[in-house]
């Protein structure tokens, strides 16, 4: 009987390129390709170590580009979802790091440009989807006409007003006056880019959906997040990245890095000279 038996082929531990850096400061982003079935069991899903001790601070799925992102800055997640961004945030630290501050001003604003660029065509991208599904049920025909119209024009493109409507306002001396403002109060979800308001040519709506209270009163609840406004915020990298998570867009994932205790760490370095 043969007994010979192949060699057990050593497990390695894959090099992302991060295993040498400072655990202390950001590390460099690391990007893999993405597959289904990467957190699978027995798959060998490995998480990339910042000096072999922490995890990057964000990890984040990017379905249409089918890449998962390991990033101690929100600005590198978004490198990988428009194109040309990683240069603009080069020129902005390279502007914070001469300190001109005409330059860092002039940089901040191309960053949010391009932000904002990324969620208008993101936005259109939804809100079609949103209403394709909307179709398929009963929703889209309980809307009203006017209701209809404005998602159709927001899937083409154009910047939502919502239903518009004259509130009570006061001009800057004071005087009664009146403001248009716009409200959403349908189920189906109406999606916007809080970029495309920054100019005060349209104001942005809010959701005038109503809830049901335990007494039977029907009330608009005002919440940071209604059910009924999909919300993209390209403010910043961080408020971006975490609205298009919730959007659906991308899976996002944040770490926080504790450091190990210096007695904890003295007994690992003791253990490791001892099998030595």
């Amino acid at each position: 009987m043969n007994t010979n038996t192949a060699p057990e082929t050593p497990v390695t531990t894959p090099d992302f390129g991060v295993e040498k850096c400072d655990p202390s400061v950001p590390a460099p982003a690391v990007v893999v390709t993405n597959t289904a079935d990467m957190k699978s069991p027995g798959h060998g899903y490995t998480l990339p170590l910042v000096g072999r001790e922490r995890p990057h601070s964000f990890e984040a799925v990017l379905p249409e580009q089918s890449l998962r992102v390991f990033a101690d800055r929100p600005a590198d997640i978004l490198a990988q979802l428009i194109p040309g961004y990683a240069e603009l945030e080069a020129s902005l630290a390279q502007a914070i790091a001469a300190g001109d501050q005409q330059a860092i001003d002039q940089a901040e604003v191309a960053a949010f440009d391009a932000r904002t660029a990324h969620a208008t065509k993101t936005r259109r991208a939804l809100q079609q989807k949103v209403n394709a599904s909307a179709q398929e049920v009963d929703t889209w025909d309980a809307l009203t006409e006017e209701e209809r119209e404005l998602l159709a024009a927001a899937a083409a493109g154009q910047v939502p007003t919502g239903v518009l409507f004259l509130a009570p306002a006061e001009d800057d001396l004071g005087n009664l006056t009146q403001q248009e403002l716009g409200e959403w109060s349908a189920t189906v979800p109406l999606v916007i880019n809080r970029g495309e308001y920054v100019d005060g040519d349209v104001e942005e709506p809010a959701s005038g959906l109503e809830t049901k209270m335990p007494d039977g009163r029907m009330v608009v609840v005002v919440v940071e997040h209604p059910e009924n406004l999909v919300l993209l915020d390209p403010l910043d990298p961080f408020s971006y990245l975490s609205s298009l998570e919730r959007a659906g867009v991308i899976t996002l994932v944040e770490r926080e890095y504790v450091p190990m205790d210096e007695l904890f760490t003295t007994v690992m370095e003791l253990g490791a000279d001892a099998e030595a």
